[in-house]
């Protein structure tokens, strides 16, 4: 019998690494059984579950299985027309087919619905969900289909400044605060710049990074990039009960001033199916045996300031680096969590705030599974980075 990995429809962040010690322990033909919906709760969860797949897509290949009743038209456009299922048929969709469990294709029965998911990113429609906008490129389609116009100018560059993304970004915030425009409005009206930089910063390092093998040779098959924005409401102890994570509880205890009263926390994450922070930071001098405290130390120097705003041979700006983006984060009262290679750390602004260094060792990383700032865990591998950045929206 072959192979079959399955995720479940509701996911949490421990869920998920449930499945990458499955897909480790797996043979390389093995089938991906994915359900029509997902339920989450919490922060980085659906960019989280994309990892899984492009991990999946990068080692085991195999068939995608959706147990779907044909005759339910209802369904199958929903899955289509929801961020989760589309960018999972857009990334897969040239190089792998959709079967039910009886291992016929029913790749066909979403075709029709694709391209109007397309024109809703592309519009911001209203038809999409409220309280959050996710907007993928997929690098494997021409340029006009693949690269969303709200980064990329009509000759397909990326935005040279930040300010290049005010429009894009001032566009997304408006969506996303259909429901809250006082709370939304109060706290971007002192911050629009700074949100700009994080947000620039962080898909331009997709934009150069992401989208070759970590020698920056090929160019990687499929390949999917995307920023998913959301805003999380939930009373402090709802925020506080929802999650068994200590890092996350002290966080959210600190976050938040009123006991009873609604909170909220916007979230941002950025994510890619790219090499990751460790292979492309060291290229031709990557190696498999590296320990993971040798991991962690490059991705604290890509936290150190200069380590990515360098000037490149043709002049134009490279970014203001990780670096800054921890600096604007920790303004907001931010929480900032990495998952890429073997690595899944987290900073806690609130309680480790920013401090300007060039000494990777005073860099403050904390293990996810341990909430150590020097005793990590060597998490399964996973294909492509995820860089989530949270904070209250006050």
């Amino acid at each position: 019998m072959k192979s079959v990995i399955k995720i479940p429809k509701g996911i949490t962040l421990e869920k998920l690494e449930d499945l990458l010690v499955k897909l480790d322990k797996s043979v390389f033909n093995t089938d991906l059984e994915i359900p029509l919906t997902v339920d989450y709760k919490g922060f980085g969860i659906l960019p989280g579950l994309y990892l899984v797949l492009f991990t999946w897509m990068r080692t085991k290949k195999g068939n995608i299985i959706i147990h779907l009743d044909i005759e339910n038209t209802e369904s199958i456009k929903n899955f289509s027309l929801d961020y989760y299922g589309y960018v999972i048929l857009s990334t897969l969709w040239k190089e792998y087919d959709f079967v039910n469990r009886e291992g016929v294709s029913i790749k066909k029965y979403f075709k029709e619905h694709t391209p109007s998911m397309h024109r809703y990113i592309d519009s911001l429609s209203k038809e999409l969900p409220k309280e959050s906008v996710m907007i993928p490129c997929f690098d494997h389609y021409s340029f006009e289909k693949g690269l969303s116009h709200w980064f990329y100018a009509n000759d397909y560059s990326f935005s040279d400044t930040p300010s290049g993304l005010d429009n894009s970004l001032y566009h997304i915030i408006t969506k996303l605060s259909i429901n809250y425009k006082e709370r939304v409005k109060r706290n971007f009206s002192d911050s629009f710049d700074s949100m700009s930089k994080i947000v620039w910063e962080l898909l331009k390092n997709t934009d150069e990074h992401a989208k070759k093998d970590y020698l920056g040779e090929e160019k990687l098959q499929p390949n999917t990039r995307g920023l998913f924005m959301r805003i999380h409401r939930s009373s402090k102890k709802g925020f506080i009960d929802g999650t068994h994570h200590e890092g996350l509880k002290k966080y959210y205890r600190s976050s938040f001033y009123q006991e009873d009263a609604d909170c909220f926390l916007l979230e941002i994450s950025v994510f890619d199916s790219g090499p990751g922070i460790v292979k492309r930071f060291l290229s031709s001098s990557y190696n498999k045996n590296l320990t993971i405290n040798e991991e962690i130390n490059v991705v604290r120097k890509c936290l150190i300031k200069g380590q990515t705003s360098v000037e490149g041979t043709d002049g134009k700006n490279k970014g203001y680096g990780l670096d800054e983006v921890l600096n604007l984060l920790n303004t907001k009262r931010g929480f900032l969590k990495i998952r890429s290679g073997r690595c899944s750390i987290y900073r806690d602004l609130i309680n480790s705030p920013y401090k300007l260094t060039q000494n990777e060792e005073e860099v403050e990383l904390f293990d996810w599974v341990k909430s150590s700032n020097n005793n990590y865990s060597e998490m399964k591998t996973t294909e492509g980075t995820l860089i989530t950045l949270v904070y209250p929206l006050l």
